[in-house]
Parts: C-alpha cells; sequence; structure tokens
C-alpha cells in the first residue's frame, strides 16, 4: 500500500509526521507552496501537482478546511485515482456529500469511506463510516496515529457522529461558559468556583474551554479552533437535521447563538473568546432597566 495524505495543514501534516515516525513512508500534496515545504520537512514525499501524488499512492486521505474543499478535491481524487484505490476523507463534511462521494467514486472503481477525526495524531479518535474492515490495510496504518477507530456502519455514519460530538461539545461549552459568566457578575472567586464545578457530578465537560477563557490562560485559548470553524459544523449539523425530519430547540438556541458570534468580528478568532459576546447578551436587558 502506498500512502497519501492530501491537505498539508495543522491536522494533514501531524498525521503525516506521526506515520512517518512509525516508519511509513507517506506521500503528501497541498496547493499552498509553504505547507508543501514544511510537509516535507518533517519527513513526507512531496508532490507539487495532486495528479502525481493520484500516480504515486492506491490510498489517500484528505484533510481539509470546508466543505468547498472536501468536494472538489474528492471528486478530482475519483477522477485520477486508479481503480480498486481509496480515498479515506478525515474532515468534517455532510452524510449526503458521503453517500454521495461513495457512489459517484464507485462508478470509477475507487472506494470512498467517510472517516473525520478528533484529536490529534497520534491520538485521533476515527470515527468511520463503514463496518470494521472497511478500510482494509489502511486501517493498520491509521491505528498507528489513532487511540481509538469507532466504525459506524454504513456510508455518511462517520459524518454524522462527528456532527453529533460538535453538538454536544460546543453546546456543554455554552452551558459552562454561561454558568461562570454568571458567576463572575456575581464577584465570585472564579477558581473556588470552578472547583466547585468540576467536583459536581456531571459538570466537567465542557468547563475545559470556558476555564481557559475566564483564568486568562491566552496560549490555551489561542489553541482551540476558530468560530468559523464551529458555524460549519453547526451549518452542517442544521442541515442534517433538516434533511432528516428533526427538530431540536437546543440545537436551534445553539447555532443561533454561535451565528451571531460569526457576524460580529469574530469570525477567525479563537471560540472561547465568544464569552465577551455572552457578557452582552445576558446583560442587555439588565443595562436597558
Amino acid at each position: 500500500m502506498n500512502f497519501g495524505i492530501v491537505g498539508l495543514g495543522r491536522m494533514g501534516t501531524a498525521l503525516g509526521r506521526s506515520l512517518v515516525l512509525q516508519g511509513v513512508a507517506v506521500h503528501g500534496y497541498d496547493r499552498e507552496p509553504q505547507a508543501r515545504r514544511c510537509a516535507a520537512d518533517v519527513g513526507l514525499v512531496v508532490h507539487d501537482e495532486l495528479a502525481d501524488l493520484a500516480s504515486a499512492c492506491d490510498t489517500v486521505a484528505t484533510s481539509l478546511p470546508t466543505t468547498a474543499a472536501v468536494r472538489s478535491v474528492v471528486f478530482d481524487l475519483g477522477d485520477v485515482l486508479c481503480e480498486g484505490s481509496l480515498v479515506i476523507e478525515t474532515s468534517t463534511s455532510s452524510p449526503a456529500f458521503a453517500r454521495s462521494a461513495n457512489e459517484r467514486l464507485a462508478r470509477r472503481g475507487v472506494r470512498f469511506v467517510d472517516a473525520p477525526v478528533s484529536g490529534k495524531a497520534p491520538h485521533l479518535t476515527i470515527l468511520v463510516g463503514g463496518e470494521q474492515g472497511v478500510l482494509g490495510d489502511a486501517g493498520d496504518v491509521l491505528e498507528l496515529a489513532a487511540s481509538a477507530i469507532v466504525y459506524l456502519g454504513r456510508p455518511g455514519d462517520g459524518y454524522t457522529a462527528k456532527l453529533l460530538q460538535q453538538y454536544v461539545k460546543y453546546a456543554r461549552f455554552l452551558v459552562a461558559a454561561e454558568a461562570l459568566t454568571f458567576a463572575q457578575h456575581e464577584a465570585m472567586d472564579l477558581s473556588a468556583t470552578l472547583a466547585a464545578l468540576q467536583a459536581g457530578t456531571g459538570a466537567l465537560p465542557g468547563l475545559g474551554s470556558a476555564e481557559d477563557y475566564f483564568l486568562g490562560d491566552g496560549p490555551a485559548v489561542a489553541a482551540r479552533a476558530p468560530v468559523s470553524t464551529i458555524t460549519k459544523d453547526l451549518e452542517l449539523t442544521r442541515t442534517m437535521f433538516v434533511e432528516a425530519g428533526f427538530r431540536s430547540p437546543s440545537f436551534e438556541s445553539l447555532a443561533e447563538f454561535f451565528l451571531a458570534a460569526d457576524s460580529e468580528a469574530l469570525h477567525d478568532r479563537p471560540y472561547p473568546e465568544v464569552v465577551g459576546l455572552l457578557e452582552a447578551f445576558r446583560y442587555s436587558q439588565e443595562a436597558r432597566r
């Protein structure tokens, strides 16, 4: 098996580096020259053109920042890879796209598997839209960079699970941030309040990102995903719910808040910084009284 990665940003390069350190020969491609240079520095065999990578590989993982990029690159790979090749899509996209890509690439004899990831190599969690064994030998390779690989049964189910994972993650963050906003407003000791919340059963999930913000841990906040990533995931989740005829008032409240944050010059800022907007929302009525 000849393994390649398309999309050499933070996630793709980390995956490639982790595999190289395990003795795997990894090919890479990115349209940005700087990304290609960085990947070459950590040991990837870098190609200047997508077609060149496709000619050298029979298994290609994609790690891309937008749904438009995912669609474009996956369909391009379907046109240039040899019959019998495998595309493993590790970004976050829609279940409907996974089913469409699965069908379209299959007509050319190329297999497609949605396998979105969370975490960072070598400690990835990989959510696979397919039965165990669907990745073939590539599953053994990905295990070298993962703490857990979960097989979910059908094409698109990997994306579905990732979107639900994101929904729960950011809902927990927003609830924790709102609780700490109130504690701050009441002039409570934030460190002691956090200790109290952490000691409570079931209170810990979601506190991490909020804690970083309220205790002023700038580097930890800066390392979080930008607001634009969260709104992209929430828009995909909303589409998934609409297509399934599923209505969720709690989801709509979450999406409404983050979409408002995205329109308030926070698009590229780390998502814990939305707390400032949360404070304005929660106390705007009080300010008018």
